[in-house]
């Protein structure tokens, strides 16, 4: 048996039944925080009105939900514009040994099939877990090499997630539910410097590879089959996704505990409006100047070590810290200014004011960034290619140093569920009413009760 056949046999049982409480409520959390995330991405508009408009220009009429947007669309273009408004907001959750985002092409198929074929709670919980599985197994099973080869993570492993999502809420079978996954190898790929250098960026790979997902398994569903060993491939002619898409990778973080230990469980939520590779940083440098008693002026100079792949991300010019330009977000001395000086990392601090304030300035010329060849060493042993090093030296000449793998919302360092809502509430609440935000989450912490999850997507639709 292949390995498409391998996770189907696992993806089919990952019914609401069979999983276990932990399961079911940090499926949740996901959900609610990735609602929260697409009603914040669409405060970008109108930065994705062209695309709604050629959407609507080709048909786009249809039952499934849009964030904040009024109009109901056929499932594969609400997929498509949610997995894109996802992707814009840099709130968005991160798996770290992949440095993928899950629920932009997860979530999004499957709240748009699962609205349009008026899917329960349960059933959307299922294919959500499901989707994590498969899409974060892949997407660590070949990276950093996918990254550093210039391959966008959840784009290229976005039709796997999609396809499988998809394929639970319309009942696949084992055979077909392999072939899903089999098409989806085959519609994958999206450059990262596309991510990186857009001004302003629609994230059109991601879009457009979660509606290749949902064609992938509509595909099985009519009996169109699939290459058993899409995935893996086998001779030097006959190269699989996972040699095409990587250098190096390991087929056995796709089987080992395979259907144990679930993708969403190992990831982690942001609390911050930047790159996951930012995260670490930040955190670290709080730590030390929390734990030291180190005042902003007192600070000489901050050094932050990075594994290459991540050092990689930093090599870019910040022009504009607005957001639609998205630059700053990949900027990490701006960020440890920002935390430092005005208290966190927030979109209404993404401004041109505060990128030339002179203090911001003063104090971002003060952090260097460089790769640290040992933390790539240790990759192999942690997974955690967003772990960083910090030392922050003193005007009185004393060096503080701090190295950390988990930033704060990470599975090792968790969030609550108190902290999850809050910041859900903060984010939904700049776009829909308030009584809106509390039925949201009221229905989400009994999402196994809802007989329609239409109920859920008119919600996020924004005002009307």
């Amino acid at each position: 048996m292949g390995l498409a056949g391998t996770l189907a046999g696992v993806v089919l049982n990952l019914n609401y039944e069979d999983l276990s409480e932990e399961v079911v409520n940090n499926a949740k959390l996901h959900i609610l925080d990735g609602f929260g995330v697409g009603l914040h991405g669409s405060t970008l508009r109108p930065l994705f009105d062209p695309l709604i408009k050629i959407l609507k220009d080709w048909g786009g009429n249809g039952t499934a939900s849009v964030f904040g947007e009024k109009s109901g669309f056929p499932a594969r273009y609400a997929a498509f514009l949610n997995s894109i408004i996802i992707t814009a907001s840099a709130y968005q959750e991160t798996h770290r040994a992949s440095i993928g985002h899950p629920y932009s092409p997860v979530m999004s198929a499957a709240l748009a099939v699962g609205e349009e074929g008026a899917a329960n709670g349960k059933d959307f919980i299922a294919a959500i877990v499901a989707g994590y599985e498969v899409f974060v197994r892949i997407a660590a099973a070949v990276n950093p090499s996918l990254l550093s080869r210039g391959i966008q993570t959840t784009g290229a492993i976005g039709p796997f997630g999609a396809a499988v999502a998809c394929g639970k809420l319309i009942g696949l079978n084992k055979e077909q539910m392999k072939d899903a996954i089999a098409h989806a190898a085959n519609l994958g790929g999206g450059a990262l410097i596309e991510a990186h250098c857009a001004r302003p960026y629609f994230a059109i790979q991601v879009g457009t590879n979660v509606e290749k997902g949902i064609l992938a398994a509509l595909l099985a569903k009519e009996g169109v089959v699939g290459c058993d060993t899409n995935l893996e491939g086998g001779s030097v002619n006959e190269k699989g996704f996972l040699q095409a898409y990587s250098d190096e990778y390991d087929v056995n973080i796709i089987t080992k505990g395979l259907g144990e230990r679930l993708g969403i469980q190992d990831t982690g939520f942001s609390f911050y409006l930047a790159a996951s590779f930012s995260r670490t940083p930040i955190d670290a440098t709080l730590a030390l100047v929390k734990e030291n008693g180190i005042g902003v002026k007192d600070i000489k100079s901050i050094k932050v070590k990075l594994t290459k792949t991540l050092y990689n991300f930093t090599q870019r010019k910040v022009f504009t810290a607005k957001q639609s330009a998205r630059e700053a977000y990949y900027y990490i001395p701006f960020h440890i200014a920002l935390v430092l000086l005005k208290g966190g990392v927030d979109s209404e601090m993404y401004t041109d004011d505060n990128l030339n304030d002179p203090e911001m300035r003063g104090l971002m010329e003060k952090v260097e960034f460089v790769e640290d060849p040992k933390l790539d060493e240790e990759f192999a042993k942690t997974q955690a290619v967003t772990t960083a090093i910090v030392e922050l030296t003193t005007n009185g000449g004393k060096t503080y140093t701090k190295k950390l793998s988990h930033w704060k919302g990470d599975p090792e360092n968790p969030a609550t569920k108190e902290e999850v809502r809050d910041k859900f509430n903060r984010l939904a609440s700049r776009v829909i009413k308030q009584h809106e935000v509390e039925k949201i989450m009221d229905l989400m912490d009994n999402l196994e009760t809802v007989k329609n999850i239409q109920s859920l997507g008119e919600l996020v639709r924004g005002p009307r």
